[in-house]
């Protein structure tokens, strides 16, 4: 079986979120299990500076793109035995410092959607699925139908859609229509603009998200942002699968960036080295006390507005410390400055992003707070259960479906969670963790559970290989 990956972004060629990872990892396991599973990108700036000298020249050709015709350059490069497919245009991709934001990205991504399938006919490979990720990939299902459903090699294509956050849609003025070389429909419309996660979802053979929580959350107007009732329609195509992580890669017995290497067996010397180092590299005072770490994007999202009305209070009371790392929204950042100001010995924040400081933060903290408003799914969790941190989340998404709250009567858990999105209960989940932590035997139980469990991306890459035996059958 042949299955072509889309996206916009993909570990280690370009990344802002999730979707990098998945489109790293996913395609690489199945390939492991026997698909010709391949990736097309486009050759964004960041790719052209780190990998120019090892991608190879396959073909070029144009594509049309309202009154222009546009250069469409196709490079290759494999990596962890996946092929690689990468699009190659200077002025919409490679000039630029960033993968989103730019006044022309519906063009942009819209020139990219009608290369990607044109490319099939260049390199004489034609795939069973084509599986596209976010509004970025949005136009293709809807491409090959309107364009494609009568060529002899495309008509047997399938498609499926995965949204791996449906509060971003890709949504433009009707203007751009005159750019994207098809007809228009009310499937690409959506409140009288031009919509690209809502073309996919309304196109695609199947739709999939990236945990099963989410999946049913999505079919309600709170966590559907205007798609519920279309999410609803096709619910019996609808599927939800959580993603995984990659342990060769996230793994506190490999990884370079802690300062000590440890595993499930000798984690309670590891982790207090790494503690040390963390409380060093924030400048915090050596003690006893256990550390909350948070690694996330700076929002409202992910739950900053209850942290910020709670987290003092237990800072004052000495409970514990608090390291945090991230960047966003300005009126949030300031509000951490001043706590570490506030808090020097016992609080640390990292304003940005550094991979390597997220790890430290991984392997040396005791809890990762992960409140979030709503979690698609979720990778930090994951991670941290691995490093032998004990999750504290809200229960939404995939935070649900990975993380089973610690019940004292049974035994039972793997981490703690709370379901109301309100500061009190979390609160008061933050209390009982640290109560609990006081029981070093329960605590050290918890900790070997979480990171025995497996989240690894074979598990994942057998339900999508189910997934796509029943679409090709059908």
């Amino acid at each position: 079986m042949k299955v072509l990956f889309v996206g916009s972004e993909a570990t280690p060629f370009s990344k802002t979120g999730g979707l990098a990872d998945v489109l790293g990892s996913l395609p690489k396991e199945l390939v492991q299990l026997g698909i010709d599973a391949r990736v097309v990108l486009p050759k964004h700036g960041i790719t052209k500076t780190k990998f120019h000298d090892q991608l190879k020249p396959l073909c070029h050709f144009k594509v049309v793109v309202g009154s222009k015709q546009e250069y469409a350059g196709v490079e290759m490069m494999e990596y962890d035995g996946v092929t690689f497919y990468f699009i190659d245009n200077e002025y919409y991709f490679g000039y630029r410092d960033t993968l989103y934001g730019h006044y022309d990205d519906g063009e942009r991504y819209g020139f990219f959607n009608n290369a990607v399938l044109k490319m099939l006919k260049e390199l004489d490979y034609y795939p069973d699925i084509i599986h596209v990720n976010d509004w970025p990939t949005g136009l293709i299902p809807y491409l090959l139908q309107q364009k494609y459903a009568s060529k002899p090699k495309y008509k047997d294509i399938k498609t499926v859609m995965t949204i791996h956050n449906i509060a971003y849609q890709g949504v433009f003025s009707k203007e751009l229509m005159k750019y994207l070389d098809v007809e228009y429909s009310s499937d690409i419309e959506f409140e009288n603009m031009i919509n690209y996660l809502k073309c996919g979802i309304k196109t695609a053979n199947y739709v999939t998200t990236v945990s099963e929580t989410y999946a049913d959350e999505i079919l309600y107007d709170y966590f559907g942002f205007g798609m519920s009732n279309l999410l609803k329609q096709r619910k019996g195509s609808l599927f939800g699968i959580i993603n995984g992580i990659d342990y060769s890669d996230f793994n506190p017995k490999l990884d370079r960036k802690i300062a000590k290497n440890y595993s499930l067996y000798n984690y309670v010397q590891g982790k207090t080295e790494n503690k040390e180092s963390l409380r060093k590299d924030f400048g915090m005072k050596s003690n006893k006390l256990p550390i909350i770490g948070m690694v996330s994007r700076l929002t409202e999202a992910k739950g900053f507005d209850m942290v910020s009305e709670i987290i003092d209070g237990f800072l004052r009371k000495g409970l514990c410390q608090f390291v945090l790392l991230g960047s966003g929204d300005g009126y949030i950042e300031d509000f951490f400055q001043q706590l570490k100001n506030r808090y020097p010995d016992n609080v640390g924040v990292y304003i940005g992003y550094n991979d390597a400081m997220a790890r430290r933060i991984y392997a040396g903290s005791d809890i990762f707070l992960m409140p979030s408003r709503f979690e698609p799914c979720g990778l930090a969790q994951l991670i941290s259960l691995k490093y032998g941190t004990l999750p504290l989340v809200r229960l939404t998404g995939g935070l649900k479906d990975s993380i089973i709250p610690y019940n004292q009567y049974t035994g039972e858990g793997n981490g703690f969670g709370f379901e109301n999105y309100d500061a009190q209960d979390m609160a008061h989940t933050i209390s009982f963790a640290l109560e609990v932590y006081q029981n070093q035997k329960i605590w050290k139980s918890l900790v070997k559970r979480g990171m025995a469990q497996d989240f690894s991306w074979k598990q994942s890459a057998f339900k999508y290989l189910d997934l796509y035996k029943k679409l090709k059958e059908e």
